[in-house]
């Protein structure tokens, strides 16, 4: 299964695969897409059914680290920049505790994402001593990406103002594209939270002893799942109040059952006895309710039995009709009808002049025979046109909703609902008058909108005085089943809905479990190469521990996620690995646990820095070490911090390939230096000058190695060279890779491809050497295309020392 396949999809192939019936079906689907599509699924209504994979906007092409640049930052003083080669590889950056290696690894971390996993979830003690002492006023990092493609870098610099706080920083983002606000408009913010290609020592001990959530959490991120965490969300924010109110409804039939039990009234008691059943007969309560009152009650009860549920419109909103009466009226006057009409006669005849023109073509106007109908002319006239046609517009709507209004003026008044029934001692008089005075409209709208705002609040305080008498006269008289049936009324309305609700919450139960049993299998689909790539690095770095890790997995949701390690101590299983390991298999769990995550395919970054990784760790463990660095080393841009030197001396001891090591030192007042270690260049050669020395070696065994140890470092400097032109121009990294390897088949195609930047110019390099670098140049070129097959019996100090000067030319 792909990581990137639409989910979307994937879940309908599935919900067609297991054969899930419709309506669970059209609830998840609805689930993956919004709230208001999940609402609109429930309530029978058409869904847009839009589930957008999250990061559609990132970027696809690669992004590698070209240099970072530090001043007035921590540990380094006066501005000096690392710079990183743009492409696979891996480089090393030593130097002890203090000299400020890291600040170039945190700089990175700050100038991209605004923060730092080391000050993260610290107090603010953490935060102080960011600024460098000895260069306080000048404080600037930025970074330097390549991106695939393009033959501009993208530039972070993050500057501080002389005095100002960490979070006072002025950020430029720079690009191909021009410049930007943030990396979030370049679509890189969300990857560099989800990937995260920094892992630093601060971070590695949160992440092998944190929480397990926390743990859960970051890998989870990076399965693209989080639309069925969404869905199941919504499904249980929808499912909570449907199941609430089923409680309620049960809840309330107890205590409605208990009260009429008490009432003292037949009907009452027939109704306590019918809801005392698990199912009770709506039919049945609702028949009870139905049963006529007391044929003894006189009209006085009757007619304010009446009057207490008489229900008005509130005065607020007759006020807002009232309000709208007057805008939509003063909209009218300026859309003055009269002139609408002209409009309309206007534009009819600039219709049919127009139509004529498009007919004719230019020529005298027709009505007047003085003007003439050109180019020109239509240009003003289907503009003035189109003008009319708005104005019209706008009048006839104007007068359709004043018109709309007015009727719901009138429709208000008249649906006023007053009882016209007499009872001796009900004060009906006040209300009708009320109401008589209201119905009294004048015919403009202006004129019934003031009226509506004078009189209608006369009705209302008239109908809530009848109201609080006849409630007053009710507690009287009644003997409590007026009440109690009220209560009934409203208990078997929510009755009524409640196998609707049933049915709903059954539904969204059977959405949630298909859905909650599809995402695990999903989730351990897609965490199963992190996993796998995982147990790979721990098998890489275990050496000699006794601990071995299983597949990890993901397990629980919500409040119960957790991250498990199965391992086997001795070949016996142990649980899981917390519990069981050193701080040196801890931090070697971290680098095997979050490495993945750094390098996983999905990500754009095709770089990550680590610092400080080698804490607490054995010897053995630290040549693992180096090797999962060269492995990663040989996709990936591996860039390492380490005060300890022992892992650079198991890069160089180990011969795990092109690894470039860089030391750092810091003098006084902050002063740090970058030097070089040993390059492939510089390696390969030294190895041939010792061996060209050994007198111990005859020479015709010691030409042939010397001379291809001397091509090899030309051929290492021509590449450096073709990388260095090449990603400056923008040319993707697969096609530099596969440009070197199709020239490696001979010296001399390799020369070519990084002088001429064409391989097929292998005639022209013997006279381009000569004139460009001298016959020393020529000298070597020759002995290390030829030296290599048979005895070389040349002075071999030479020929390295020819070496040495062609592939310095070179660089």
């Amino acid at each position: 299964m792909n990581r990137t396949e639409p989910l979307v999809e994937l879940i309908f192939d599935r919900l067609a695969t297991d054969h899930v019936p419709d309506e669970t079906a059209d609830l998840v689907l609805a689930a993956l897409s919004s709230d208001d599509d999940l609402a609109a699924a429930l309530s029978g209504r058409p869904t847009s059914l839009d589930p957008r994979p999250a990061g559609i906007d990132e970027p696809r092409e690669g992004i590698w680290l070209s240099s970072v640049t530090v001043a007035g930052f921590r540990g380094v003083g006066a501005e000096r920049t690392l710079t990183v080669e743009p492409g696979p590889g891996l480089t090393v950056v030593v130097g002890r505790n203090g000299s400020g290696k890291s600040s170039f690894a945190e700089a990175v971390e700050l100038a991209l994402t605004g923060d730092s996993a080391r000050w993260a979830d610290r107090n603010s003690v953490w935060r102080t001593g960011w600024r460098n002492l000895h260069h306080p006023d000048v404080c600037r990092i930025g970074v330097e990406l390549r991106v695939d493609g393009a033959a501009i870098p993208t530039r972070v610099v993050r500057s501080w103002p002389a005095g100002g706080e960490l979070g006072d920083a002025t950020t430029t983002v720079t690009s191909a594209h021009g410049r930007h606000a943030d990396l979030d408009e370049l679509g890189l913010a969300r990857p560099l939270g989800l990937y995260r290609p920094f892992l630093t020592a601060a971070e590695l001990g949160r992440l092998a002893a944190g929480t397990q959530s926390q743990l859960f959490d970051a890998l989870f991120a990076i399965l693209g799942l989080e639309a069925i965490t969404d869905a199941d969300r919504r499904l249980m924010a929808a499912a909570r109040p449907v199941d609430t109110a089923i409680k309620e409804v049960r809840a309330q039939r107890t205590a409605l059952a208990g009260l009429l039990a008490e009432v003292d009234d037949d009907r009452a008691r027939r109704a306590a006895r019918l809801l005392a059943a698990n199912r009770p007969d709506l039919t049945a309560l609702a028949a009870i309710l139905d049963e006529p009152d007391d044929p003894t009650a006189d009209a006085t009860v009757l007619l304010c039995r009446r009057l207490a549920v008489l229900s008005l419109p509130d005065v607020d909103q007759v006020a807002g009709l009232a309000g709208q009466l007057r805008d939509a009226a003063a909209n009218a006057r300026r859309h003055d009808g009269g002139r609408s009409r002209a409009s309309l006669r206007s534009a009819e005849l600039l219709r049919l002049a127009i139509e004529h023109h498009d007919d004719r073509g230019d020529g005298a106007c027709p009505v007047c025979a003085t003007g003439r109908l050109d180019g020109d002319w239509r240009t003003r006239a289907a503009a003035a046109l189109d003008e009319l046609r708005d104005r019209t517009l706008a009048a006839q709507a104007t007068a359709a909703r004043l018109n709309t209004l007015v009727q719901r003026a009138h429709h208000l008044i008249d649906d006023l609902d007053v009882p016209e029934a007499d009872a001796p001692d009900v004060p009906l008089a006040k209300l009708r008058d009320a109401v008589a005075a209201l119905r009294l409209a004048p015919g403009g709208p202006e004129e019934l909108a003031e009226h509506l705002s004078a009189r209608y609040p006369a009705v209302v305080a008239a109908a809530e005085d009848l109201r609080s008498y006849a409630n007053g006269l009710l507690r009287q008289r009644d003997t409590g089943w007026q009440a109690a049936a009220a209560d009934l009324r409203g208990w078997l309305v929510a009755a009524g809905r409640l196998p609707e609700r049933e049915r709903t919450l059954a539904r969204l139960k059977a959405a949630r479990s298909w859905l909650k049993a599809t995402a695990t299998e999903l989730r351990n689909q897609r965490v199963a190469p992190f996993a796998a790539q995982s147990q790979r690095i721990w098998a890489q770095l275990r050496q000699e521990s006794n601990v071995e890790l299983g597949a990890m997995t993901l397990e629980g949701a919500n409040t119960r996620r957790r991250v498990v390690f199965p391992v086997s101590v001795d070949g016996t299983d142990n649980g899981t690995a917390l519990g069981v390991m050193s701080q040196g298999e801890m931090q070697a769990l971290g680098l095997a646990t979050f490495l993945p995550r750094g390098c996983a395919p999905e990500s754009p970054f095709r770089f990550i820095v680590v610092d400080d990784p080698v804490q607490s760790m054995d010897p053995s463990k630290v040549d693992g070490l180096a090797r999962v660095f060269a492995e990663l080393a040989e996709q990936r841009q591996v860039v390492v911090f380490t005060h300890d030197t022992r892992l650079p001396e198991a890069v160089e001891r180990l011969n795990l390939g092109q690894a470039r090591i860089v030391e750092v030192t810091r003098a006084e007042r902050s002063v740090v230096t970058l030097r070089p270690g040993s390059d492939p260049v510089t390696r390969y050669l030294d190895d041939a000058y010792a061996l060209s020395r050994n007198e111990e070696i005859a020479a015709e065994v010691r030409g042939p190695v010397v001379a291809e140890l001397c091509r090899s470092a030309i051929e290492a400097a021509c590449h450096r060279i073709v990388w260095r032109q090449r990603v400056a121009r923008g040319v993707p990294h697969d096609q530099i890779e596969a440009a070197i390897v199709d020239a490696s088949r001979r010296l001399t195609t390799t020369v070519a491809l990084a002088v001429f930047d064409d391989a097929d110019r292998g005639g022209d390099v013997l006279g381009y050497l000569s004139r460009r670098y001298g016959s020393r140049a020529v000298g070597a070129y020759k002995a290390c295309k030829e030296g290599v097959h048979g005895a070389y019996l040349a002075d071999l100090p030479d020929l390295v020392a020819d070496a040495r000067h062609f592939a310095a030319a070179l660089s």
